[in-house]
């Protein structure tokens, strides 16, 4: 009980950056609030805080320590609350989304979650690369996992499937225009294809008219992680462009953008939910997961009698 009251000192002097306004908000000296954080050092073997006389910092390894510390008071006021009939979701939810979908669609998704879950702070990292979960103070990832789920899953992580995430292969008419059309994903080896640099090795995989799996050796003069690059590049004349559907949709509604190889489908893609299994239980994880699968998912067909 000691180490979680100077946890909850800690934290506080953290967010606040401030002994002195720490100790005011939890009614306690100044100086018992530097002996917490003092004894919380010595426990841990490192500096947490750098201390001026005019500021409070986090270090390095106080920063990492500080996402951990409110992780963990959080689901320990979680446990508190959870025999309450009334209780609500409180505190916060930190994860990450891919940038390209998190800036097209996430926005208005999370609003209405926020409106159902008032008690509850959502802290939304946009990234393209793969974050280490528990490392970086993560509670849940929004990924797009290409190919089989099976092949995805590691040890003590939950993966839950949200929805399909189709990919399309286009290109810009002025680019087709010079370079032309291209009919098999083998004519792909005669033109400029913009890379997801994520992916090494430049082969795009496609399922054929007869369902086979072809994978396709792709020239690359540009790579990036990021889909909002590559597509602006692809409606620039760039290249040919394989990228979710949902980034192409109103390029290819306003002609700035044509689909290609329409006998041809990328690999499947899904996004999932992506969590550490000690914490798929928490009330706000369910509740996250549970609303992006009911906004994403279909609703199952009723028959008619």
């Amino acid at each position: 009980m000691d180490r979680l009251t100077s946890m909850t000192v800690f934290a506080r002097v953290a967010a606040t950056r401030s002994f002195s306004a720490a100790a005011r908000d939890l009614g306690i000296s100044q100086a018992t609030a530097s002996k917490h954080v003092q004894t919380l050092e010595d426990w841990i073997g490192t500096r947490l805080l750098h201390r001026t006389t005019r500021r409070v910092g986090l270090t390095e390894a106080g920063e990492s320590f500080f996402a951990q510390c409110t992780r963990i008071l959080e689901d320990m006021e979680t446990a508190r609350q959870v025999g309450r009939p009334d209780a609500r979701i409180r505190g916060s939810l930190r994860f990450t989304a891919p940038v390209s979908f998190g800036t097209a669609l996430l926005g208005p998704i999370l609003v209405g979650f926020m409106q159902q879950h008032p008690d509850l702070t959502l802290n939304v990292t946009l990234v393209d690369r793969a974050v280490d979960l528990m490392e970086e103070g993560y509670d849940l990832a929004l990924q797009v996992i290409h190919g089989p789920l099976e092949a995805a899953h590691q040890p003590g992580m939950l993966i839950q499937q949200l929805m399909p995430m189709p990919f399309e292969v286009c290109a810009a008419p002025d680019y087709l225009a010079g370079a032309g059309t291209p009919e098999t994903p083998a004519d792909l080896a005669r033109h400029v294809c913009l890379a997801d640099n994520r992916h090494p090795g430049d082969v795009w995989r496609f399922v054929g008219p007869e369902g086979a799996v072809e994978d396709v050796p792709i020239p690359s003069r540009m790579r990036s992680d990021n889909g909002v690059l590559r597509r602006e590049a692809a409606r620039a004349g760039g290249g040919i462009l394989l990228a979710p559907a949902f980034l192409l949709a109103d390029d290819v509604a306003a002609g700035r953008l044509v689909r290609l190889l329409p006998g041809y489908r990328a690999q499947e893609a899904t996004l999932c939910a992506v969590c550490h299994s000690s914490r798929a239980a928490l009330p706000k994880m369910r509740a996250l997961i549970g609303f992006l699968m009911a906004r994403f998912q279909p609703a199952p067909e009723t028959g008619s009698s």
